[in-house]
């Protein structure tokens, strides 16, 4: 498919469904790494990344018959387009989240310098270097551990910083 236009119509209609060629995407089997390239993909989205995103979600697998790109190929267009949807919807909870639980009123001086906008094409690999430190690991082996094993250590450092803030301010 190269042009999507005259299907586009139907994607706001379409329920979102969890099924691609008979497989069902386990998001929380998802690793730190998988789910920062989905944000990615689905930010600039070409078929190509599409195709391997879902692949990776809904664990498409070649058999001596059929590839796993001839699996995604060969299903519906409609199913591609519940499944692309149901990933959409994941994929903007899990931004959503983030940004509830991550995002506090920066330092002055941090404004100053525009630090959050320089910064933010960074956070992922950052977030790997800290936790990495903090458990002794290089930062390849956090972006394997699962997402919301990560997204939980983060967000318990977070509120641990910001009561030691709020702490030292006190005094």
């Amino acid at each position: 498919m190269r042009d999507s236009l005259a299907y586009d119509i139907f994607i706001d209609t379409l329920e979102p469904v969890n099924s691609f060629a008979n497989n069902t995407a386990i998001m929380g089997s998802l690793t730190y790494d998988q789910v920062e390239v989905i944000k990615q993909v689905f930010k600039l989205a070409t078929i190509k990344d599409i195709k391997d995103v879902f692949i990776m979600c809904y664990r498409l697998k070649g058999t001596m018959k059929q590839s796993s790109d001839m699996q995604f190929y060969s299903t519906s267009v409609f199913d591609l387009f519940r499944a692309k949807r149901f990933i959409q919807e994941w994929i903007t909870m899990i931004v959503k989240r983030e940004i509830n639980t991550f995002t506090s009123i920066p330092d002055d001086k941090l404004i100053m310098i525009n630090a959050s906008e320089r910064l933010a094409p960074f956070n992922h690999s950052l977030s790997k270097i800290r936790l990495a430190e903090q458990f002794s690991t290089e930062p390849k082996y956090v972006g394997r551990w699962k997402y919301n094993y990560v997204f939980g250590l983060l967000a318990s450092n977070k509120i641990y910083n910001d009561i030691q803030r709020e702490k030292a301010e006190i005094k």
